[in-house]
């Protein structure tokens, strides 16, 4: 999904700002006074002799007059100092263009917010017909956007626009260190995002995420809230956990074969939001639930949602994706595992059988098995998991709402 340019109606401007202005006459705020008396008098003339009159473009604190066939290059340091063509004739309508391509089209009242820095072309065109032309130049500080709350076992966006050529550090007090990737859904530009996985077992409370971006340092503040997690006491045949769970082979296998592949991050965004639910029944056991097995006093956590259907059933690909392992494993059965892109992965257990193999690139929806009960399992179901690299993070959010 792309992201649109934003419009807004015309703000109070007030920063001073840096203009270049080739063929364009700066006013300042008395002299704009005068010159809107002055103006209503010539425009009247104008009307009747066709004579184009400039074009008023009002940039913070100053005001400059665009003509016809010039074309001015405004620098632009801040939101405040960006053009603002209210004060244009009625009916007057305007483009903007990046590298060509036109991303913004609008009335004179509405406002143009850019998402990245360069230049912008603006083409204005009057009721009447008279088209001007300037360019502007921006040149803004990197901003950061994320929200300021979040509840454990969930997954932080954090997004950094007007840092295009800056490379971005994370750093967490939450013992993750999110890696930060271009955005798909970038219109243009480059805004790029950072995945960062709250653990379920976070302590609640308020954490400190800070960016650098080049020389600039941006903070923000996270609260990261209490989650209500399910308790589950289990039954699992002595048999079925001593050949998987507390079998010493079937561990070594996953940490030979798995634990590497969750360290992969792809850098192309493959997914599309939201995601896709992969098998349909009743959620038998939720994510982040404290489960205890066999009377054992210490309980484990569920890292993922299952889902109980019948055997056989289709498993489909809850996004696009490469698929980075679909083999059989002594503690999990034929399992498969999809990189969706920046270390996002999803997680698919105890399937019956297999329908793609390592390599293969899928689709939303594609089939990629069906259900059964190999593995840990005491029952035809599947495991549906979602980690952001090493981390597990609530699968049913990405389906509801997306990442």
């Amino acid at each position: 999904m792309k992201n649109l340019p934003i419009r807004l109606s015309a703000l109070t401007l007030c920063a001073a700002f840096t203009l270049s202005a080739c063929g364009a006459r700066l006013l300042s705020p008395k002299q704009t006074a005068s010159t809107v008396s002055d103006d209503s008098s010539s425009r009247t003339a104008s009307v009747s002799s066709r004579a184009a009159q400039p074009l008023s473009v009002s940039l913070g604190e100053q005001t400059a007059q665009v003509e016809i066939g010039s074309v001015p290059l405004f620098t632009v340091k801040s939101h405040d100092q960006l053009p603002d063509l209210s004060a244009a004739p009625a009916g007057t309508t305007y483009s903007v263009f990046y590298e060509a391509e036109s991303i913004f089209k609008g009335n004179a009242d509405e406002k143009f917010i850019p998402t990245c820095d360069g230049q912008f072309r603006y083409i204005v065109t009057t009721s009447r017909g008279d088209t001007y032309m300037f360019d502007m130049d921006c040149d803004f500080p990197a901003t950061l956007t994320a929200a300021s709350a979040i509840k454990q076992g969930e997954t932080l966006r954090i997004s950094v626009a007007h840092a295009e050529g800056t490379e971005l550090t994370a750093q967490t007090d939450l013992g993750f260190a999110p890696r930060f990737f271009t955005s798909a859904s970038s219109s243009y530009g480059a805004e790029k995002i950072a995945l960062l996985p709250i653990r379920y077992t976070a302590s609640p409370g308020v954490y400190t995420v800070t960016v650098q971006a080049g020389g600039q340092t941006l903070t923000h503040s996270l609260t990261v809230q209490e989650q209500d997690f399910d308790v589950q006491y289990m039954t699992m045949p002595q048999s079925t956990a001593a050949e998987t769970a507390l079998s010493a082979q079937a561990n070594a296998e996953w940490n030979e074969k798995i634990e590497p592949l969750k360290l992969i991050c792809d850098e192309e965004q493959y997914w599309e939001n939201p995601f896709q639910q992969p098998a349909f029944g009743p959620i038998s056991t939720q994510f982040g639930s404290i489960r205890y097995t066999n009377d054992d006093p210490t309980p484990t956590r569920h890292n993922g949602t299952d889902i109980a259907a019948a055997r056989g059933s289709i498993v489909s690909a809850a996004n696009n994706g490469r698929v980075l392992f679909a083999d059989y494993l002594q503690l999990t059965g034929n399992t498969v595992i999809i990189e969706h892109g920046f270390g996002l992965k999803s997680w698919y257990y105890h399937m019956d059988s297999l329908n793609v193999k390592t390599g293969d690139m899928v689709k939303k929806g594609d089939q990629i098995g069906t259900v059964g009960s190999t593995g840990y399992s005491t029952g035809p179901h599947l495991h549906f998991a979602l980690s952001v690299n090493n981390v597990f993070v609530n699968p049913w959010t990405a389906v509801n709402d997306g990442i």
